[in-house]
């Protein structure tokens, strides 16, 4: 009887060993894909995206790119509506954006919408680069080197790697050099996108470029406003 209640604890204290190790967010639950071939998967399938709302978020500085934050919509044919804030000598102002049929409708703190050359406004930054095949996040992912499946975080796949500079470049203005990649790829339904965050160089330590896409294909009416 002692024999048995011995091998019992120590089959219990073994499956509670195992569950503790297992459990819990940032954990793998199963064999890990190759990172690889779920970054080509997702470079595929981003290509057929739409549209998707979008947030980019910048800790730190970036040279020459002023954006802070940009939160919006936009669909694959290059238009976009959103509102972004924008560090102007020293403060943080918010403007919302409407980029339609090659002009964009720029509304300040104060007035009305104010009508340019979409060229002239995204100069600063274009959000509708981030569905361009050739220069966007599809570029992106089909790019990465040596890319690595680390965990699977709840529904997505993390997967880090290095990015040119070159390439990244288009996606996120101010960058300089080579960086750090780290992107969650769907690991349910269809290999999307669903965040990608950027270690920046900036000469002062580094910068945190956060990108997340959601409500992928969802429908979006775009216009110029009234």
């Amino acid at each position: 009887m002692a024999h048995r209640r011995a091998t019992l604890s120590a089959v219990l204290i073994a499956a509670t060993f195992t569950a503790g190790c297992t459990s819990g967010t940032g954990s793998s639950v199963g064999p890990l894909p190759d990172g690889k071939t779920e970054l080509a998967k997702a470079a595929e399938s981003m290509r057929s995206v739409q549209s998707t709302h979008f947030t980019i978020t910048v800790d730190g500085e970036l040279p020459g790119v002023p954006v802070r934050n940009a939160d919006g919509d936009l669909t694959s044919s290059g238009t976009a509506k959103g509102n972004a804030k924008v560090s102007e000598f020293g403060q943080l102002v918010q403007l919302d954006f409407v980029l339609v049929d090659g002009t964009a409708f720029i509304k300040g703190p104060t007035g009305g919408y104010q009508k340019m050359s979409a060229t002239l406004a995204t100069a600063i930054y274009d959000p509708a680069t981030i569905l361009n095949a050739d220069k966007g996040v599809s570029k992106v992912l089909s790019s990465v080197e040596s890319p690595e499946a680390e965990a699977q975080e709840d529904d997505a796949y993390r997967i880090s790697g290095k990015v040119s500079k070159a390439v990244v470049s288009s996606l996120v203005p101010g960058i300089a050099s080579d960086v750090t990649g780290k992107f969650w790829i769907s690991s349910s339904g269809q290999p999307y996108l669903k965040q990608a965050k950027f270690d920046v160089p900036n000469g002062q330590g580094k910068a945190m470029v956060t990108v997340v896409l959601s409500n992928i294909n969802a429908p979006v009416t775009i216009t110029a406003p009234a």
